[in-house]
């Protein structure tokens, strides 16, 4: 690693700043002084009460107590500067230090520094980059790992299926192709959720997101009739009841959130009881819910399940077949929205909802 030097006192910031200082104070206390002395000789001179002996003592001894005093003020000055600025700009060389921890892969401690003034808020701007940058390469890493573990599952499958084929010791039948392109799809799904989380993680980090009014009860009849035909192929029944209002919200975002829940509610759902979607317009908000029949989910569950490529387990209530990125978009959408998220479980049936401010965002 090719470091920088130290920089040494004398061509540091507070050798600069300090005899920077002393010049500017030794340039006005010498022209005060010479100021000082002049007047006052020329005030003594003109009452004409001292001859010329006593004149030149006067004169000179003035001269000798300026020049004291100018050099104890000088000093005094100076050395009061130099403490002042190095307590200014210590806060500088702790950010520093930390930018070369940075620079090394560490991830210092924050920078302590609690005024108001320019420093205070670069050290507050820094600390905030620094935490932000531990928390995204802590996401990076969770993901990368999370990821590598979700591809080798459906990438192991079609290898083993394909190097079946290959020898022979499989049969080329409708169920080994399907079988394929299931793992196919899975890995196409994986890959779209990703990309969608990617958008929106960036969106996240802008500080202005672009919203219309939209009629929330016509955003979700659209969104519920492209789903019609696939509840129809399975024999289940819809129960929507939406209150009209219009919503400043990122339409392409809030269709996303209804579509992976109905396709969450479509994909889970057991039982004869039809799918319910409501829309209920609140004091301050506005609540979206779907809920529909099968599998109870654990109540020590519910915060984990938005979280990234987390699953339930199999035996419990859902299968593995997902990309495990579905609910973990909709967190992310309903959050850029300044919303809340949720679920709520009966013995028979689950309740995904989230809420979204009335007004203007």
């Amino acid at each position: 690693m090719n470091l920088r030097p130290k920089i040494p006192f004398i061509k540091g910031l507070l050798f600069n700043l300090t005899l920077l200082n002393v010049v500017i104070i030794t340039l006005a206390i010498v022209l005060s002084s010479f100021a000082i002395y002049q007047t006052a000789c020329l005030l003594v001179d003109s009452l004409g009460n001292l001859n010329d002996e006593s004149q030149q003592r006067f004169e000179s001894l003035l001269f000798q107590y300026l020049i004291m005093f100018s050099l104890l003020t000088i000093i005094i000055g100076s050395v009061l500067h130099f403490y002042l600025t190095r307590n200014i700009i210590h806060p500088i060389r702790e950010v520093i230090q930390s930018t070369k921890s940075l620079k090394t892969g560490e991830y210092p401690n924050p920078v302590n520094y609690t005024s108001s003034n320019e420093i205070g808020e670069l050290v507050h701007h820094y600390n905030e980059l620094v935490e932000q940058l531990k928390s995204s390469n802590h996401i990076r890493r969770k993901m990368v790992s999370d990821l590598s573990h979700e591809i080798r599952t459906p990438i192991s499958n079609l290898n083993g299926y394909l190097y079946a084929l290959k020898n022979g010791d499989i049969k080329q039948e409708y169920e080994v192709f399907n079988s394929l392109y299931e793992e196919s799809q899975r890995l196409k799904l994986l890959i779209e959720n990703l990309d969608q989380l990617k958008e929106w993680d960036y969106l996240k980090t802008q500080k202005v997101t672009i919203k219309n009014p939209v009629n929330i009860q016509e955003l979700i009849n659209q969104c519920v009739s492209l789903f019609m035909w696939k509840f129809d192929q399975r024999g289940i029944s819809l129960n929507i009841n939406v209150q009209q209002v219009k919503i400043n919200v990122q339409k392409e975002g809030i269709q996303q959130v209804i579509f992976n829940l109905l396709e969450n509610a479509l994909h889970y759902h057991a039982g004869d009881s039809p799918v319910t979607i409501s829309g209920i317009k609140n004091d301050k908000c506005y609540e979206v819910s779907i809920t529909s029949e099968g599998n109870p989910i654990p109540h020590e569950e519910h915060s984990k399940i938005f979280d990234r490529f987390y699953r339930l387990d199999q035996n419990k209530s859902m299968n593995n077949r997902g990309s495990g990125l579905g609910l973990a978009i909709v967190k992310e959408i309903v959050n850029q929205h300044h919303g809340t998220i949720g679920v709520k479980t009966t013995d028979q049936t689950n309740q995904f909802w989230f809420e979204l401010p009335i007004k203007k965002q």
